[in-house]
């Protein structure tokens, strides 16, 4: 009986072991963030991994909440997909999209269905860019610093 107790404790421990599985957290590399009052609204960042980059997008979800939430995307750059993002966000602020109410893309990021729609910001045309986790806001400014392109 005694043996039979011992036998199911190794089982159920070496089951509950096998469901976490501690990862590296690797060398994540700056590339671009947004930050106001303190407070991070959003950070992009890379790492190498072999014969790709991989980016993680970190965003603060901007509905009302009694704490702050975070949300994050990570995809790989298959296809240009870090410059595809990049053109797909500055579209919106180009003259022959800018004032038209109707332009929106949906598109997958990763794992993740991203939709990105026009929205009246206090300091004038942005973007708002949400998943079903939540959603930000960002001028055109905002996306270039992003990107790390200013």
């Amino acid at each position: 009986m005694r043996t039979i107790l011992y036998l199911l404790t190794f089982l159920v421990t070496t089951a509950t072991h096998a469901q976490l599985t501690e990862k590296e957290t690797g060398n994540w590399q700056p590339i671009g963030k947004l930050k106001f009052g303190g407070i991070t609204k959003a950070s992009l960042e890379y790492q190498n991994t072999g014969r790709d980059t991989t980016y993680l997008l970190f965003v603060k979800d901007f509905r009302e909440q009694p704490k702050d939430n975070y949300f994050s995307i990570q995809f790989k750059n298959t296809d240009g997909t870090f410059s595809k993002l990049y053109a797909i966000l500055k579209s919106f602020f180009l003259p022959e999209n800018k004032k038209n109410k109707n332009y929106s893309r949906t598109f997958q990021l990763g794992n993740t269905t991203v939709n990105v729609s026009h929205k009246i910001l206090i300091t004038g045309r942005g973007i708002m860019f949400y998943t079903k986790e939540g959603y930000a806001n960002w001028s055109e400014r905002d996306v270039d610093k992003l990107f790390g392109m200013n």
